[in-house]
């Protein structure tokens, strides 16, 4: 009789848990449901008013943007664009004020070009920079990592967060192409953090193939340094898609330019291009369709514009 009494009192025990392991289960359901409906119903309210509040890098929920490969050395600075739109026919019609907030690790002095704002009803476009600044020796595999959260400060109220990191790499040659929807043009920013340059056609004591540090190819003639290179870059694009600024300085030192023909008219498609050791340079591009949004690596896992590197 002990022995049934004891059978039955640790089956007992395990219905009580099982019980209470979906009691857990279900208050936490609710507890997402809840908040979900909260969340829903603030939402609808907010755009019943005409209230919108957005950013191409954060958002309510928060975002993570990760930059691998940074020299570590450079400033890096981060264009943060706000605006008070829908889309493109619906957008606020009042003024929105805001302001930033943000959190650095102790590796790196971070720096905001401002600590609030407004998105004026006008335009409904504001931006603010960040720029990350290191402020000891940093080695490959290092991360400096920065939060920030904007909070709206007019009548309605919203906040939006995201997260930063910049990630110490080998040196390398990296590129990003920064974008938003209803944009009429895209930013495509490379980054060379080669420390070196290479020669290319033999001179003096330099055989082709050498590797000359910085100082010693400032110090080269011009006639010199042309026969030295450190970052040679392939861009290659589909005009149907995106068009060259041919305004673009870079591309005016451009070569092996490669071009195709469309409906009568001569595009842009490739072209060869240098970049100086621990630089980096900016190229814009005009969309085709402008309501695309073609930011890489974030948000597309390819890549609107081809880019090699030699």
């Amino acid at each position: 009789m002990r022995k049934k009494t004891r059978t039955r009192s640790q089956y007992q025990k395990k219905q009580i848990l099982i019980i209470l392991v979906i009691c857990i289960a279900l208050i936490s359901l609710v507890v997402i449901f809840a908040r979900y409906i909260t969340e829903s119903v603030n939402n609808y309210f907010l755009r019943s008013k005409e209230f919108y509040f957005e950013s191409d890098k954060l958002s309510e929920d928060g975002t993570t943007l990760q930059v691998d490969n940074w020299s570590g050395v450079d400033d890096y600075t981060i264009t943060i664009n706000m605006n008070s739109r829908k889309n493109n026919i619906e957008a606020a019609t009042y003024d929105i004020s805001y302001d930033i907030q943000y959190s650095c690790t102790d590796n790196a002095i971070c720096q905001l070009s401002k600590t609030e704002g407004i998105i004026y009803a006008s335009s409904n476009t504001d931006y603010f920079n960040l720029t990350i600044t290191p402020n000891t020796q940093l080695r490959t595999g290092d991360r400096v990592v920065v939060d920030i959260e904007v909070h709206s400060t007019s009548e309605y109220q919203k906040t939006l967060k995201g997260q930063f990191i910049l990630v110490v790499g080998q040196e390398n040659i990296s590129y990003q192409i920064t974008d938003e929807a209803n944009s009429p043009y895209l930013e495509l920013s490379i980054t060379n953090t080669l420390s070196y340059y290479t020669v290319r056609e033999s001179f003096g004591e330099y055989q082709a193939g050498d590797r000359i540090d910085g100082n010693t190819y400032l110090s080269l003639s011009e006639q010199n340094k042309n026969k030295c290179y450190s970052g040679e870059v392939t861009i290659e694009c589909n005009p149907q898609e995106v068009l060259l600024d041919m305004t673009s300085e870079v591309y005016n030192e451009a070569k092996n330019i490669g071009t195709t023909t469309i409906n009568g008219n001569v595009y842009i498609n490739r072209f060869t291009i240098m970049i100086d050791a621990i630089s980096s340079v900016d190229i814009r591009f005009y969309k085709v369709d402008v309501t695309k949004d073609y930011t890489y690596p974030n948000g597309n896992q390819n890549s609107i514009i081809k880019v090699t590197s030699t």
